[in-house]
């Protein structure tokens, strides 16, 4: 009997990876879309109120002055694209590295940058957070 409820576990978990994954792809996209055109309760909804948002230069945020720089103008996204994207999951636990390239015009300044991104999700009840980011820049070879 228990061996047969494994297998049923087994099979349910593999059947709903894909569901999931596509679950944290949608999650990412709405980050990536509320940094370029900031919405606070938007925001709010995807970040974990224990949000430490790490930046390359060691800097680090938590959630309210994160979404403040967002939309004060301290930081102004004009271009975002996120490639090479992978996904871990465990349990409620997704683990998402990308490389980001962006253009900037924080305080009027334009900037292009080009990030090795880490973000972890936690799983809250029934929707997934960022609860963690950190960035890395990318040093050429």
């Amino acid at each position: 009997m228990l061996k047969y409820f494994f297998i049923t576990l087994t099979i349910w978990f593999v059947l709903t990876m894909p569901l999931v994954a596509q679950s944290i792809e949608t999650q990412v996209e709405i980050l990536r879309q509320n940094m370029l055109n900031p919405n606070i309760t938007a925001l709010n909804l995807i970040l974990s109120p224990d949000l430490v948002y790490g930046h390359s230069n060691g800097h680090l945020e938590d959630k309210a002055t994160f979404i403040d720089n967002l939309t004060n103008g301290n930081y102004d996204f004009t271009e975002i694209s996120c490639t090479d994207q992978s996904i871990k999951l465990s349990k409620h636990i997704a683990v998402v590295r990308h490389t980001l390239k962006a253009k900037t015009n924080d305080k009027g300044i334009p900037a292009e940058i080009n990030l090795k991104i880490l973000l972890v999700w936690k799983k809250e009840g029934k929707t997934w957070q960022l609860w963690e980011r950190q960035s890395a820049k990318i040093v050429p070879h």
